[in-house]
């Protein structure tokens, strides 16, 4: 694994321990118990590890680049305490990272599955084909919200947030895009059969983040929720084992009879 990867993993472990610290010593729930629904999105990467990936990726001449990742999940909230909530849920969540080809030219190889493998374009166009690997999750979130302030007027509530996520695969596909202006036998979006990779059953992801609550009424809440997330464990085999990380913002809303 290579080196920011760990730093990465050690700054998440270590933001989850600070948070984690129990809080539910006090009597009083700052809020009762709540459910609502969210939906998420942002931006997924990876870090890509295998001398099998890195030699056809060599071939192919492509780089890293950004996934577009999305959600939609339903919440609970239970009271642990004065200072902290307990939330999980349940929901679909797609996690993906992409590789880019750019400056295309004249028999450059593409993935297998695209046209005949290489380009046959002579002209002058721009050829670029973004590569989106995505692997689609139930989610089963499970995370610590800790106060840290409110306003004044008691709208607004602030807290930090940390927790684990388990994930149940669902499917995972390669889908790839050329760029406007460019198709490949007329087609300019290609859905593949095999990503390359071999998916593992279940996965594991860590994420630190905050909170911020917005009280509309006594029985609603707005809220957003931005995050930093890593799968410290592969998504997939050891032979090409792929460490997703991830940046995301739900936003949502939960329905309770919060006190006056």
């Amino acid at each position: 694994m290579n080196w920011n990867l760990k730093k990465i993993k050690f700054c998440l472990y270590a933001g989850i321990l600070s948070l984690v610290t129990p809080l539910s010593s006090q009597a009083q729930s700052k809020s009762k118990n709540s459910f609502g629904l969210g939906v998420n999105g942002g931006l997924g990467y990876a870090f890509i590890q295998g001398d099998s990936y890195q030699k056809y990726m060599d071939t192919t001449k492509s780089e890293n680049s950004f996934h577009f990742n999305k959600g939609v999940h339903a919440y609970a909230l239970i009271s642990l305490g004065k200072k902290s909530d307990l939330q999980v849920g349940v929901g679909f969540q797609q996690i993906g990272f992409a590789r880019k080809q750019s400056g295309l030219t004249f028999k450059n190889y593409t993935y297998p599955g695209i046209g005949i493998g290489r380009i046959e374009d002579l002209s002058n166009t721009t050829k670029e084909i973004t590569y989106n690997y995505r692997f689609n999750y139930l989610h089963l979130p499970l995370q610590l919200n800790t106060y840290v302030g409110r306003s004044g007027d008691f709208k607004w509530v602030y807290q930090f947030s940390a927790g684990i996520t388990p994930q149940i695969l669902l499917n995972h596909s390669l889908v790839a895009n050329t760029n406007p202006g460019f198709t490949i036998d007329g087609e300019d979006q290609f859905k593949i059969d095999s990503t390359g990779f071999n998916a593992r059953r279940f996965a594991l992801n860590m994420q630190v983040g905050f909170t911020i609550e917005y009280r509309e009424s006594k029985n609603k809440v707005y809220f957003i929720q931005p995050l930093l997330g890593i799968y410290p464990i592969g998504v997939t085999n050891h032979s090409r084992a792929a460490y997703p990380v991830f940046a995301s913002v739900a936003v949502g809303v939960l329905f309770s009879n919060l006190p006056n």
